[in-house]
């Protein structure tokens, strides 16, 4: 079994070395060093390697990851869109890794990926919310802000990414809706009538955004990377869209990875406004951490469907489908007791 991973590793790093080789064409004695992977997540598996190479007398070296989709799991996103927002996000002051390369095809990495650059720091979210942690949460959750403006006021349209769907302060709640509940049609096996109420409640309820902005989709503890009380880069893009910037600052604040031990999201949103003068209105505010408790709950239910079809055999979602139920207790619990009758 361990010869069977070695071989894996030696094949990985000789594709490695050979598609690097195809991006550089002038590189020279192109060595891949320290192969490792660092985690199997559930839509990119992750790798840590050096590379290095001489180009006209000049000796270059890097620290990279690979993120190579994984069979499958409960987000199937296509990589071209994340890597390129990665790539112009590099020119704002949004902490972010340096985007370097792309196998959009897996045509030499086997599977599709692309190379970014190897960050310092830490994603350990779990020492963030321990009481012993506060200090440094608090710190985390103050320049989370910080990042949380500065994503959010980048001129996207500037920057080139109208690649992205498009969308308008009118439609962006609305399109968030119908692409969530067309996930939930397609990946849930068997009937929810809970849920069905719930996205009836959220079709009916639709703010309007302040507006529109690059929206990272998983912004949150325990997909950034930090040292002390600083955040180095903020990671995981496979659900970066155009839309209201108010789903982020929710998103953060999901029971599963809140800082709000350290910071209410009532301050967050404050700092949050005087940081990057867009208002976070009380309707777009309820309407996101509704959203968000359906959307995570389509996240379970596509990894179950998964396992379910045999698209793959990682373990750690086969139950994913067990958590919908605290997540929609959740979403009725939040919700306005004048309406409940309407999405029971």
């Amino acid at each position: 079994m361990k010869e069977a991973a070695r071989d894996a590793v030696s094949v990985l790093r000789e594709r490695l070395r050979d598609f690097i080789q195809a991006q550089e064409p002038a590189a020279q004695g192109i060595e891949v060093g320290n192969l490792a992977p660092l985690t199997a997540g559930n839509t990119r598996n992750a790798w840590s390697f050096d590379a290095s190479w001489t180009e006209h007398g000049k000796s270059h070296s890097l620290g990279c990851v690979m993120l190579r989709k994984a069979e499958a799991g409960q987000l199937e996103t296509p990589l071209i869109p994340e890597f390129e927002v990665i790539r112009a996000l590099g020119k704002t002051g949004v902490p972010i890794p340096r985007a370097y390369w792309i196998d959009p095809e897996g045509k030499w990495l086997e599977r599709p990926a692309f190379i970014l650059e190897r960050v310092a720091g830490t994603s350990d979210f779990p020492a963030l919310m321990r009481p012993e942690g506060a200090e440094i949460s608090r710190g985390v959750a103050e320049h989370l802000v910080e990042v949380a403006a500065q994503l959010h006021t980048a001129d996207w349209k500037a920057l080139g990414l109208d690649f992205l769907p498009a969308t308008s302060v009118e439609t962006a709640a609305a399109q968030q809706v119908e692409y969530w509940e067309s996930l939930f049609r397609r990946h849930r096996l068997e009937p929810h009538p809970a849920m069905v109420g719930a996205f009836i409640w959220l079709k009916e309820h639709q703010p309007v955004a302040d507006r529109i902005t690059v929206v990272h989709g998983d912004f949150r503890y325990g997909n950034l990377l930090y040292e002390g009380k600083r955040i180095n880069a903020l990671l995981d893009w496979e659900m970066v869209h155009l839309g209201d910037p108010v789903e982020d600052l929710t998103w953060a604040y999901r029971a599963l990875w809140t800082p709000a031990g350290v910071m209410s999201l009532e301050e967050f949103a404050e700092r949050y406004t005087k940081a990057s003068g867009i208002p976070v209105h009380p309707d777009n505010l309820l309407f996101y951490r509704l959203f968000n408790e359906m959307k995570h709950a389509i996240i379970s239910l596509t990894g179950a469907k998964s396992f379910h079809d045999g698209r793959t055999r990682n373990i750690v979602i086969a139950d994913r489908a067990a958590t919908v139920t605290s997540y929609l207790i959740q979403f009725y619990d939040w919700l306005p007791e004048v309406t409940r009758g309407k999405a029971s």
